[in-house]
C-alpha cells in the first residue's frame, strides 16, 4: 500500500506536532487518556459507541438537533478535543494550497497515542463523508491502534479493526433503533441523511447492513448518487476564509498548547511558527483573533 509523498509528508508533520506535545503534556504531569486502548478487537461495537458517547457527553440523536453538517461536524470535533484528542482538517500539506491530498488517496488518519492522539481528516472530501471519517478514527484510539482510512466504495477492508472502527462509526452516526424507527416513515436516503448529518451513502450502507435493501439496490444508489455528486462538485470550486480554513488546520486545542509554551518561554516562537505552519504576523493574529 504506497502512500503519496503528500500524504507521506502530512503524517510526518502531524507525527512532529505529536512529538512535541506529548513531551510537553509529560513536563506538565498530563494524566494519560484512560480510554485510549480500553478495548479491542474482540468486544462488542455496541459496548465501544457507549463509551465513546459518555466521554464525549453526547446523546443518542445529537446530530439531528443541527441544522446541517457544518455545525454537526463542529460540534463533534470539539467534544472530541475537550475529551483530549487533537483534531486537523486539512486538504492540503501545511498550508502548500499546490500540495493537495487526494481524497482517493487518504481520506483521513489516526496517530494514537496515550496523551495526545491526533485524528486528521482530509477537508477535500465532501463534509457529509468527513463525519463518518471522523468517528472511524475515533473509534480507532478506544481500540489503540493507529491506521489510515481511505475506504473504497464504503465497503470496509477485510481487517477485523477495520470492519470494528466502521460499526462503531455507523452505530455512533446513525443508531440502529433509531434508524429503524425513521426507515419506517421513509426511506429516502438523501432524507434520512439530512436527519443523521451523514453521506446519503452511509445511511444506504446502513439499510445494507440491517438487510433493509440488497446489495444491488445499494450499489446502484451509490454508482448513481457519486456521479450526481461528482458533477455537481465540478460546478461549485471551492474557497474560504485562511483564519477559519487555519483554525482547523492547527486544531484550537493544539494552538493553546502552543501558545502556552511560547508564553512561558518552554518554545520559542520560530518553533511556534513551524509547528502550526505560520509566519509572525499570521500567526499572532491568528492568536490573538482565536485564543484571546
Amino acid at each position: 500500500n504506497k502512500v503519496s509523498l503528500n500524504v507521506f509528508h502530512t503524517i510526518q508533520i502531524i507525527k512532529e506536532r505529536q512529538n512535541w506535545l506529548t513531551e510537553y503534556l509529560e513536563e506538565l504531569d498530563f494524566p494519560k487518556l484512560e480510554f485510549v486502548g480500553k478495548f479491542s478487537v474482540n468486544d462488542n461495537y455496541k459496548v465501544i459507541v457507549n463509551d465513546i458517547r459518555k466521554v464525549l457527553n453526547i446523546e443518542n440523536d445529537w446530530a439531528s438537533r443541527y441544522n446541517n453538517w457544518e455545525q454537526a461536524l463542529d460540534f463533534i470535533t470539539n467534544q472530541i478535543e475537550d475529551a483530549g484528542i487533537i483534531v486537523t482538517y486539512n486538504g492540503v500539506v501545511g498550508s502548500n494550497t499546490h500540495r493537495v491530498i487526494d481524497v482517493k488517496e487518504c481520506r483521513g488518519f489516526v496517530l494514537v497515542d496515550e496523551r495526545a492522539p491526533f485524528l486528521f481528516i482530509n477537508s477535500a472530501d465532501a463534509k457529509a463523508a468527513q463525519m463518518f471519517t471522523l468517528i472511524h478514527e475515533l473509534a480507532h484510539v478506544w481500540l489503540g491502534k493507529s491506521a489510515g482510512f481511505d475506504m473504497d466504495k464504503m465497503l470496509p477492508a477485510d481487517d477485523p479493526v477495520e470492519v470494528l472502527c466502521d460499526k462503531v462509526a455507523a452505530e455512533l452516526l446513525v443508531p440502529e433503533v433509531y434508524f429503524l424507527k425513521k426507515w419506517e416513515t421513509t426511506q429516502d436516503f438523501k432524507y434520512l441523511s439530512k436527519i443523521f448529518k451523514v453521506s446519503p451513502i452511509v445511511t444506504a450502507r446502513r439499510a445494507l447492513d440491517l438487510n433493509l435493501i440488497t446489495r444491488s439496490q445499494f450499489f446502484s444508489f451509490y454508482n448513481h448518487y457519486i456521479e450526481e455528486y461528482k458533477s455537481k462538485r465540478e460546478r461549485l470550486g471551492s474557497g474560504g476564509d485562511f483564519y477559519a480554513t487555519a483554525k482547523k488546520r492547527v486544531s484550537l486545542r493544539f494552538a493553546a498548547f502552543v501558545n502556552n509554551a511560547v508564553k512561558d518561554n518552554q518554545l520559542l516562537y520560530r518553533d511556534a511558527y513551524r509547528l502550526t505552519n505560520m509566519k509572525g504576523d499570521t500567526y499572532n493574529k491568528f492568536i490573538t483573533e482565536f485564543l484571546y
